[in-house]
């Protein structure tokens, strides 16, 4: 049975936790929660629970699996952000979680849901789900939340503009910022969605400023740190500072590697070569590394702006050496495939060697409008969408999907048709 409110209290009480009961001693009787939260970066033996909370000092969080309680801790909250997060560990692979978060006297507990990770050892095929440009102005509602939602996802993985920061008038504040990222929370269809699945999310431009890179930052230095701040408050990673690349398993078929292709990159209109970079060294050295040494079936490569075949120098096309030397370094790496996002439609994408590429997005904004066609591009679909990805021991299907929820296109790709290869000479 899930705790009422009445055992909530009486929780807190027993527990004897001083801030959460000072909180609700203090709290109005009429007060409004307003609790925001997610749940973030699951393995299959943890994961992050982020939350924000209006009028409260602390909220009290409850783990379920399968109607027990198994875990019970208080958050404390920033006082300025109003936000907090906590890693809950220990958790069984491949398992169902309840949590519940409650704050102050409001409503009933915050009701989230997520499944860790299968072990590394796992073939059960499984499916994620993949999108990108998330505007909270209600003018780009649309049912293609429910879609997500209806497909089941065990995780969804957001390739940037979580949420657009930079029009109407462009958030500058740490403030301004947080509201942002509440507006895109608050949307009921979101809120469902972010109740429901586990999140991995990366930024791409529009959390700061459109098109940035390492110039914007030198420019703007506190726009910059009031931006990356509040990401960090609603998106909290496991380890400090400003390496946001990672990757992590999904069973045994499945490992998936983010980059960030924004931090260390170079301004898009410098010119080509050696010296011009996206990723930086580290970045670029852990990339190659890290997908020689993956033992899974299917390695997916997740990167905010596309390969090739965009409009505008914002994306891989304006950066083709450090791209063209990183595609060449993964000739004859078994089951790699790439997704990105960005250009506001849905592609299909073959690139040197053979290499795969998935481009999906929107989710709720406006369309784009692509170049014409040129070789390589093998499919493009201008509406809202999002990736839906399913592995198993053999295979690996990449369908787009639209905002009614119609499997517009699909393909199923073997190990072998993505393992890049060298032409022969």
């Amino acid at each position: 049975m899930h705790p009422t409110r009445r055992t909530w209290l009486g929780l807190v009480g027993t527990l004897g936790v001083g801030a959460m009961g000072a909180c609700l001693a203090t709290a109005a009787p009429d007060a409004t929660t307003n609790v925001a939260a997610m749940v973030l970066e699951p393995t299959s033996t943890s994961f992050i629970v982020s939350v924000w909370a209006g009028a409260v000092r602390s909220v009290l969080i409850a783990i379920h699996q399968d109607g027990e309680l198994v875990q019970l801790a208080t958050l404390e909250l920033g006082a300025a952000s109003q936000t907090g997060a906590l890693e809950v560990t220990g958790l069984a692979p491949d398992t169902r979680y309840e949590i519940q978060i409650a704050a102050g006297t409001g409503p009933d507990p915050e009701t989230l849901v997520v499944r860790t990770a299968p072990r590394d050892d796992d073939p059960r095929p499984v499916t994620i789900a993949i999108g990108a440009d998330l505007d909270p102005d209600p003018s780009f509602d649309s049912p293609i939340f429910d879609a997500i939602t209806r497909h089941a996802p065990e995780l969804f993985i957001s390739l940037g503009d979580f949420p657009y920061t930079d029009d109407g008038p462009p958030a500058t504040t740490p403030a301004a910022y947080r509201e942002r990222h509440l507006a895109l929370r608050r949307m009921p269809p979101i809120g469902e969605l972010l109740a429901t699945t586990g999140i991995r999310a990366i930024y791409d431009d529009h959390e700061f400023h459109n098109d940035w890179n390492a110039t914007f930052v030198a420019r703007e230095p506190d726009r910059y740190a009031a931006a990356m701040t509040v990401w960090d408050e609603f998106f909290p990673m496991r380890t400090a500072g400003d390496v946001r690349y990672r990757s992590w398993r999904w069973g045994a078929n499945l490992e998936c590697f983010m980059l960030d292709c924004r931090r260390f990159r170079g301004a898009n209109d410098a010119p080509d070569g050696p010296d011009k970079t996206m990723l930086g060294v580290a970045q670029r050295r852990w990339i190659e590394d890290a997908l020689r040494a993956s033992t899974a079936t299917f390695k997916l490569v997740l990167t905010s702006v596309p390969l090739d075949f965009g409009t505008g120098n914002d994306h891989w096309s304006a950066f083709r050496h450090e791209r063209d030397a990183l595609l060449d370094a993964l000739v004859g790496i078994s089951g790699l495939v790439f997704a990105s996002g960005d250009q506001h439609w849905f592609a299909a994408h073959r690139h040197a060697h053979g290499i795969r590429e998935f481009q999906i997005g929107p989710l709720a904004r406006g369309l784009g409008t692509p170049d014409p066609a040129v070789p390589g591009v093998l499919f493009r679909s201008t509406q809202l969408n999002f990736g839906l990805v399913e592995v198993s021991p053999t295979t690996l299907s990449f369908t787009g999907v639209n905002a009614t929820g119609t499997h517009f296109y699909n393909e199923r790709l073997s190990v072998s048709e993505l393992t890049p290869r060298r032409a022969p000479a």
